[in-house]
């Protein structure tokens, strides 16, 4: 039986700088034209440094990385828990799923989103969520795919 194209492990600190990294492009690629045009990509760093310290010291907070047979990185998977404010539940939350380009359309990121949603379940989540950027076609495309619905949706007008 071939071995399986990509196996999914849990981050340790040597996937640090790729996490980081992960989470600057993925970031980055997400932002509207006018936010590319406006920031830098070091205050992208800076805001990021601000939102892992604070995120990743939450419980319940779980980074993966998924490897290819060749055992390079592939993607990262970045889950944990998130407070509804509307309904007081916690929700099984996706932070981040990043295929990096050159293994997309293989079925990793289907793979990432089953991990994650077999993660909650064993935790005894009833509810996952995630944020997608409006620009994301791809992604938005996915996730609904995968059965996930918009709830909200987030609007802005520049002044």
């Amino acid at each position: 039986m071939p071995a399986p194209e990509f196996q999914i492990r849990a981050a340790g600190d040597a996937d640090d700088e790729f996490f980081r990294e992960v989470e600057f492009q993925t970031t980055w690629e997400s932002l509207t034209p006018a936010d590319r045009e406006r920031l830098t990509p070091e205050q992208v760093r800076e805001a990021l440094q601000t939102t892992h310290e604070q995120l990743l010291a939450r419980p319940g907070n779980l980074v993966y990385v998924a490897r290819s047979a060749n055992r390079e990185r592939a993607g990262l998977l970045w889950v944990g828990v998130n407070r509804n404010l509307v309904s007081g539940q916690d929700e099984f939350w996706i932070y981040n799923v990043t295929v990096l380009p050159e293994f997309r359309r293989r079925g990793l990121a289907r793979l990432l989103l089953k991990t994650a949603e077999d993660l909650a379940r064993q935790k005894g989540f009833e509810m996952i969520g995630l944020m997608v950027s409006e620009y994301n076609h791809v992604a938005r495309t996915l996730y609904e795919d995968a059965g996930f619905q918009s709830t909200n949706r987030v609007m802005r007008k520049p002044l």
